[in-house]
């Protein structure tokens, strides 16, 4: 099973915790996809864009040990969160159709090898 350390960013937000949520399942831990839909769009940190909520679920190869989410921070249609999923450093920016986030439009992630600065 995968150990979670969430952000303390969530508290009185649904759209923090959606984002939240939504980068947990991106690094392989509990799947999520109730935002995503045929036309949400993923660009993965390698690899081909992937479209469809069942091609970006099936797209996640790998299923981390531990993940913990750092910062989570949502502004109109758009949302982000960052944290660190088996040493590696992540931050995905999530696009919603609107601002009332019932659905994912796009998302790009980013990966960083390294574990600290410097």
């Amino acid at each position: 099973m995968t150990q979670l350390t969430r952000s303390a960013d969530c508290g009185n937000s649904p759209k923090n915790k959606a984002v939240e949520d939504l980068a947990i399942a991106l690094e392989g831990g509990p799947w999520c996809g109730d935002l995503l839909d045929e036309n949400t769009v993923w660009d993965p940190p390698a690899g081909d864009r992937v479209t469809g909520a069942r091609a970006i679920e099936a797209a996640i190869a790998d299923r981390s040990q531990a993940i913990r989410i750092d910062r989570v921070a949502t502004h109109g249609k758009s949302g982000a969160a960052s944290g660190s999923a088996d040493g590696r450093r992540f931050a995905h920016v999530i696009t919603f159709t609107s601002a009332s986030a019932k659905n994912v439009a796009a998302i790009d992630s980013f990966r960083k090898n390294e574990t600290s600065y410097g």
